[in-house]
């Protein structure tokens, strides 16, 4: 109903009348779809009107013959694909019902596999059968495989063409979730609502987005009872009034978080609770606690127990970041240098949104080490302030690596960072290349 109502919106089309019992009322095939909600149902599924079955009879006689669809996966065709792959799993029949909406959301799900060539889970059809309140595990499988797919594509996709597809797998889960009782789903859905939160959180800056799916992913992770799920998806949310400043809220999420691990985690997921601690700490104008997590952070890295496949966010090396952050925030640059130099040293490849991050952060640092340089020696000769010159050069070298990586990611968090590094460059040359680059890697 949420993207229909949306679709009408930007057509600047009032919908009054669309409410969920309307939508109830279409997916039981009581009620079919008026004429003017039926482009939007095209439109928000991808569909033509006779394969949503939304044509009488007499129209579907009338309709031209439509030429066969291509029968190769290409990404030049994706509609096409997508189209074809619906109506693979959907059958021969034209009835508008629940069985249609599942599908439809399916569907969309499946595009970002298709471009990129990955193969489609065996048992994928079995997703398409109404559940009772038993799922046949064929159906769970192919639905965790899925949201495992779109994990991986989330290093190297842009947010903006990932999170679609992910928002419809977590809203196809989660419908699917209301006539089952299967836990594995649950975490399944807890996955992929959790995923689609950060896509919108962390890197499009899309709070109110991030919000119902951050709900979505705690009430299935609680579901699940799976408690490092829980104590994940708790502590993603703790960052939203965390960077707002609310430290009261984030903490009490956090203290949820904490409660969850020990009954299950990893040495991973223990030390990654801990650097978010510092971050909002450090965030809330608690420095001394902010060190004080890192080094418990570092500690929980030599417990026992396993962590969990979808913890691909945090190793040692985000560690060093995280340290290296925290101890920017608390006023100590010269400590922090080496932490961030650390981390860059070892991010993975893929690791292009957090090298972003650690590379703005750095320049921070090292801006503000080369001004107090510069300041504190500002009697001195013109040679010492020349050197203090060429490192504030150095540290505008890491801002254009920084930038050159944001316009690839477009990462809404290491374009927050920029502010920082503009306030240690203020009075330089330097403060409006920042702001000019920092422009041009945002725009569009």
């Amino acid at each position: 109903m949420t993207r229909i109502k949306r679709s009408m919106g930007q057509a600047g089309e009032p919908e009054p009348g669309l409410t969920a019992e309307v939508v109830r009322r279409w997916e039981s095939g009581d009620r079919k779809p008026e004429p003017r909600y039926q482009k939007h149902l095209v439109q928000v599924f991808r569909l033509p009107a006779s394969d949503l079955g939304l044509l009488s009879s007499e129209e579907l006689a009338l309709r031209p013959r439509r030429p066969a669809e291509p029968p190769a996966v290409t990404a030049q065709d994706v509609d096409a694909i997508v189209r074809k792959v619906t109506l693979v799993l959907l059958g021969n029949g034209n009835e508008f019902n629940r069985k249609m909406f599942l599908t439809g959301q399916l569907g969309a799900s499946l595009t970002p596999l298709l471009t990129q060539g990955l193969a489609l889970p065996d048992s994928i059809e079995a997703l398409t059968r109404t559940p009772g309140s038993t799922l046949d595990p064929r159906a769970v499988d192919a639905f965790a495989a899925i949201a495992t797919s779109h994990r991986s594509l989330y290093w190297t996709r842009p947010a903006a063409d990932l999170l679609p597809a992910v928002v419809s797998h977590a809203q196809f889960g989660e419908n699917l979730l209301k006539t089952t009782t299967s836990v594995g789903l649950a975490a399944a859905v807890a996955e992929s609502a959790l995923l689609a939160a950060r896509l919108a959180f962390f890197d499009l800056d899309r709070e109110d987005l991030a919000g119902s799916f951050f709900r979505l992913a705690q009430d299935a992770a609680d579901h699940s009872r799976d408690h490092g799920l829980a104590a994940a998806v708790l502590a993603h949310r703790a960052f939203v009034p965390g960077f707002a400043g609310r430290g009261p809220e984030a903490r009490a999420l956090l203290a949820a978080a904490h409660a969850h691990v020990r009954y299950d985690g990893g040495p991973l997921l223990r030390s990654w609770l801990h650097c978010v601690d510092s971050e909002i700490s450090a965030r809330t104008g608690q420095a001394a606690d902010s060190v004080a997590r890192i080094r418990a952070a570092e500690d929980a890295l030599t417990t026992i127990g396993t962590d969990a496949l979808w913890l691909d966010f945090y190793d040692s090396a985000r560690l060093d970041g995280f340290a290296g952050n925290s101890l920017l925030l608390a006023g100590r640059p010269h400590d922090a240098t080496p932490r961030l130099r650390n981390a860059l040293d070892r991010l993975s490849p893929t690791a292009g949104k957090q090298r972003a991050v650690v590379l703005f952060d750095l320049a921070a640092a090292q801006a503000s080490t080369d001004a107090e340089l510069a300041y504190t020696t500002a009697g001195q000769a013109c040679d010492l302030l020349g050197q203090a010159c060429d490192l504030l050069g150095q540290a505008c070298d890491l801002l254009g690596q920084a930038c050159d990586l944001l316009g690839q990611d477009g990462y809404a968090m290491a374009a927050k960072r920029a502010p920082e590094v503009g306030k240690a460059l203020a009075g330089t040359p330097y403060a409006a290349l920042l702001r000019e680059r920092v422009r041009a890697a945002t725009s569009g």
